[in-house]
């Protein structure tokens, strides 16, 4: 009976070492890490994003799953000829849990002299996703 009892607490403790595919926020082996979806831009022109002096839009990244925990920050860049001109920030967090977070996006007060585009790019765990945005001179 004694070895019965040992040899079960044997097993049972086999079992548990062994668990069921490791911890809920751990990355899978298959892939499974939560990675940077997307990333939107809306702002209030009509069939796209068009900003003009001193106009604003509202950016969002999404995950594609819940944020771990202390967050996911997400870098954020600009790339075109008028990239200075685009103003946001340069980091923006996703809190623990959530899958996504908006942030300001905004045209200089100075403007563009020209119609022009400029990407907006978003990275996180080395997955960029872009936005091209269009500037154009004041009306």
């Amino acid at each position: 009976m004694v070895a019965f009892f040992f040899g079960l607490l044997a097993l049972v403790f086999n079992v548990a070492a062994c668990g069921s595919g490791g911890s809920p926020t751990a990355p899978s082996r298959t892939g499974g890490q939560v990675v940077l979806q997307s990333l939107t831009v809306v702002g209030s022109s009509p069939g796209g994003v068009v900003l003009h002096r001193d106009e604003t839009a509202t950016g969002t990244v999404t995950l594609s799953g819940s944020a771990p925990t202390g967050g996911a920050v997400v870098a954020l860049t600009v790339d075109g000829a008028e990239s200075r001109a685009l103003i946001v920030p340069a980091t923006v967090t996703i809190p623990a849990r959530s899958t996504s977070a908006t942030f300001p996006v905004a045209l200089a007060s100075s403007g563009v002299s020209s119609p022009t585009e400029v990407t907006l790019n978003a990275v996180y765990r080395d997955v960029r996703r872009s936005f091209v945005i269009r500037l154009e001179p004041l009306r």
